[in-house]
């Protein structure tokens, strides 16, 4: 309906991390028209107040966006009249993209995952913060935790600390999955491997 309230709020924004009393706390923050109903204007006015440096990274993953759209379009009109080898081309293109696009995916995943973990770590509380069984759309219950390989490009530091925080965490809580999301997750990784081996 254009806006949301307190359960939709907790519903959607809980990460595990936060309390229910931090996210009610959160929610009055954020409800400047005091409505106990949060509406867009409210919630834009509140984030883009804590960008920062995504401000530049939203801004170009929305060009980034129009030009894949763009991209799409143009493969869609002129891939049936291609030859075999300019469809080639566009499938390879497509398929590097999709690779570079998921590379970039699971190095923010990780970031997530151990961002989150130090959270709960510095924290130490005694009860379990509030976790609520909407997911975020796109967010899956049990993360990929599989690249680390260009988080931080000045900082090999980081980047090192990220990576083994990852692996820690994958091979800590990962055994409690399934053993068909494991072997998934199995399998990716030995394909990353052979790629950088390759490289």
């Amino acid at each position: 309906d254009g806006k949301l309230s307190f359960d939709e709020f907790k519903a959607y924004f809980a990460d595990g991390v936060l309390s229910g009393e931090e996210l009610h706390e959160l929610f009055q923050a954020i409800d400047t028209h005091h409505t106990d109903n949060l509406d867009t204007e409210e919630l834009c006015e509140y984030f883009s107040q804590h960008l920062g440096e995504y401000e530049n990274v939203l801004s170009v993953l929305e060009d980034l966006n129009i030009t894949i759209l763009k991209a799409m379009d143009k493969t869609k009109k002129d891939y049936q009249e291609a030859s075999n080898l300019e469809q080639f081309v566009t499938r390879f293109l497509l398929k590097e993209t999709l690779n570079q696009l998921q590379s970039l995916q699971s190095s923010l995943e990780c970031a997530m995952e151990t961002t989150e973990e130090q959270t709960r770590q510095e924290r130490q509380e005694p009860t379990k913060p509030e976790v609520f069984s909407v997911q975020w759309p796109g967010k899956r219950s049990a993360r990929r935790l599989q690249r680390s390989n260009s988080l931080l490009p000045n900082s090999s530091h980081f980047s090192t600390v990220i990576f083994y925080k990852c692996s820690l965490f994958i091979f800590s809580k990962r055994w409690i999955e399934e053993d068909s999301q494991w072997m998934t997750q199995i399998n990716r990784l030995q394909k990353l491997i052979d790629r950088l081996e390759k490289k």
